[in-house]
Parts: structure tokens; C-alpha cells; sequence
């Protein structure tokens, strides 16, 4: 999957102001007046020597050599890339796995990765060597009682994309491969302000959806409020088997509001029953780990599941529930911040315009743009002063 974001820690060098042309000129000045009343070998005397001059403008050349190699090593090396070796790979579908990483040697990056996994959504970034090009993957969080842990494992939920040259390159690697990873690169910082989040996850957008889930309910476990934090999690595939077993939470009791009389003049075809394939005994396993979350903090995690193959789709109506379960009682003004209750959309740049419009490109970045489309609409019937993030 994709996923992107940027973490870094820039330094500065100050100078103080340098008096240098004043004491030349004042150096200047003195010998002038000096060479009125000294004889002609006693300024002969004073120059400096070939030799010596030679010396120091070879130490001036040598020191403005070594300051320059000096900020060029600190600056690539504030970055560098990291060696880890494949230590698994799981199944979770036809066209998607989970690949186990572990560094090769101890490095620093792992207090960074903890810190990381407090704050919210975030990246890493992987080279495919033969190319030369890197892509950002979001790792997923660590499971409860995973031996990994110690070890510094990281766990990347990627769907093979033939025309992707990164995850084609990442699924054929065996395990005991060599893989160059840099990061960690923060996408989306949740402020302890957030109490309530509607996300909306499009395939393997599921992992930085469970990364929010565990920096909402395990970064701070001293924080009072986290009894009162929810999280209804949208989550569409393709098919089922990236989703096998998932069982969707009951909507809440909110009736839909009315739509125009009108709306109907324009559709040439009747809407089609929604196909729901009965429950597979058996469960996925990142079904797994959402089921597990749910026992760990029940009525605080909900899920819905959509399968394009079953004619299941995310629409006005699934969006307009999902900001039914926002519950305004947990805020004491009703001119909340925006910051405590949020919508964040992830997954495919077709997915995310599907549901609140592109991303836009200005001077050269990827910004947020305007939201529109089924979001915005969705909030034009039941408002609500909520943030929208397109991840």
C-alpha cells in the first residue's frame, strides 16, 4: 500500500558577526603611519614570508575544506538508510501479504519508532535497489504478546501492484533477503484533543486506520479521557478474501433524513439489492486483529465491512450513519473544536475522490484540498463541526 509522510530534526549553526574588515582596515592604517618614521629594512622585516604565507593559506583552504565535508557527512547522515533482513511473509489474501521485517544490527531508529507509535499516522521507506527509486509503506502496529517486539520488528501489510516496481520487487524476495528502509516519517499527528474519529479505509488503507487505533488507545495509558474515546473504522475491499470472515457492527438507531422527491427523476435504473455472502467460520487475519481490539475496548471500536464483489459499497447513506455515531454528549460546548471529532480517509487516490474529493497539487506539493463529493454532502444533512484528513 501506499502510504506516505516526513520527520526530521533540523539543526543550526549560528555565527556571530565577524569584525574582520575593520581590523584590516585598521591594520591598514597603522602601518601607513608607521612607515613615515621607520627606516626601509625595518618594513622589509615586517612582511611575511613567502613561506608562511603559503602555510596559512593552505590551513584556511584545508579547515574550509574539512567544515564543508563535515556539514555535507551530517546532512546525509541524518537520514541514512537502514539494513533489515525478511523474516516472514503471511498470506492475507490472493494479492496482498504481510512481510516481517528485523533489523540486521542494533540502531538507533527504534526509540524513534516508539516515539512514532505514540502520535498517529505515520511511514516508512523502502529502496528497490536495482532502480534506485524508493515508495512509502505504513507499517502496522504491533500485536499483543508479539516476540518481535524486542527485536525491533516492523510488519507492512502491501498488496502486489504489477505495474508497482516497489511491492513487485518486495513480494518476490524470500525470506533471509536484505531490505534498505529509512524513516520514521510522520503523516498525521493526533492531538490529545481527538475524542472521536470516523475512518474510512480503502484496501490496504486499513493499516494506517489500526496505527490510529493504537495511538488513540495505547499512546498514552495514563490519560483519563481514553475510557471515553471512539473510533467507527469503514473499511472496503475489492473482494472478500482481504476481509474474510469480517462481520459488520449494527448501525446506530438514526433514521436516515429524507432525500428530495426529486432525486429519483435522474435515475435511469433502479437501485439493485445489496448481495451479503453469509460469515466465513474462518476470519482474515488482520480480522483478527480488529476483532481483537474490539474485545480490548468494547463499545469504543466499531467496524463495518464493504465488498465491491458483493455490492457492498461505502455511499451518501453509510457516510451519513458514520457521523451519526459521533456522540455529541461527550462535549460540554457545542462549538467543539474540530480537532475532537475527525473524518480521516485513506487508501487509494481513487477512493479518497470518490468520498471527499482529490487532493490538489500546488507549487509543486500534494495538498489537502477542498472536501466535496459524498463527505461534504453527507455533512450538508447532518452538520457537525468535525476535521476531514485525506491521508
Amino acid at each position: 500500500m501506499f502510504a506516505r509522510c516526513q520527520v526530521r530534526a533540523p539543526r543550526s549553526l549560528k555565527h556571530g558577526p565577524s569584525s574582520s574588515p575593520l581590523r584590516s582596515a585598521a591594520r591598514a592604517y597603522s602601518s601607513t603611519t608607521e612607515q613615515s618614521h621607520e627606516p626601509p629594512n625595518a618594513r622589509n622585516s615586517s612582511r611575511p614570508r613567502p613561506i608562511y604565507r603559503n602555510f596559512l593559506s593552505g590551513l584556511s583552504v584545508g579547515l574550509v575544506l574539512a567544515v564543508g565535508w563535515l556539514a555535507y557527512d551530517t546532512y546525509n547522515q541524518r537520514d541514512p538508510f537502514t539494513a533489515y533482513s525478511l523474516v516472514g511473509k503471511e498470506p492475507v489474501s490472493s494479492t496482498a501479504s504481510i512481510l516481517h521485517l528485523e533489523p540486521k544490527s542494533k540502531t538507533r531508529d527504534l526509540e524513534l519508532y516508539k516515539d512514532a507509535w505514540r502520535k498517529g499516522i505515520w511511514n516508512v521507506q523502502f529502496k528497490q535497489p536495482q532502480l534506485q527509486i524508493v515508495r512509502a509503506y505504513t507499517p502496522l502496529p504491533p500485536g499483543d504478546g508479539s516476540t518481535g517486539q524486542e527485536k525491533g520488528e516492523l510488519r507492512f501489510l502491501i498488496r502486489r501492484d504489477p505495474h508497482g516496481e516497489v511491492s513487485s520487487y518486495l513480494h518476490k524476495l524470500s525470506p533471509g533477503a536484505g531490505i534498505e528502509m529509512r524513516g520514521p516519517y510522520l503523516e498525521y499527528e493526533l492531538t490529545p484533543e481527538v475524542q472521536q474519529i470516523a475512518f474510512f479505509a480503502g484496501g490496504t488503507g486499513i493499516a494506517p486506520a489500526l496505527q490510529v487505533a493504537h495511538a488513540l488507545f495505547e499512546g498514552d495509558k495514563t490519560d483519563p479521557s481514553r475510557k471515553d474515546k471512539k473510533l467507527h473504522i469503514l473499511w472496503a475491499n475489492r473482494t472478500r478474501d482481504d476481509c474474510l470472515g469480517g462481520v459488520s457492527d449494527s448501525p446506530p438507531d438514526t433514521a436516515l433524513p429524507p432525500k428530495p422527491t426529486w432525486s429519483g427523476l435522474f435515475s435511469s435504473t433502479k437501485s439493485k439489492p445489496k448481495q451479503t455472502s453469509p460469515p466465513s467460520q474462518e476470519k482474515g487475519v488482520i480480522v483478527k486483529e480488529l476483532e481483537a481490539l474490539k474485545q480490548k475496548y468494547p463499545g469504543q471500536i466499531t467496524v463495518e465491512y464493504y465488498v465491491n464483489t458483493e455490492d457492498t459499497w461505502i455511499d451518501e447513506d453509510a457516510v451519513f450513519r458514520a457521523l451519526a455515531r459521533f456522540d455529541d454528549k461527550v462535549f460540554t460546548s457545542s462549538a467543539a473544536s474540530q480537532e475532537q471529532r475527525q473524518i480521516l480517509i485513506s487508501g487509494p487516490p481513487g477512493f479518497i475522490s470518490y468520498l471527499a474529493g482529490p487532493k490538489e497539487w500546488r507549487n509543486g506539493r500534494e495538498e489537502q484540498g477542498s472536501v466535496s463529493r459524498l463527505v461534504a454532502h453527507a455533512l450538508s444533512r447532518h452538520p457537525h463541526n468535525v476535521k476531514v484528513w485525506k491521508i
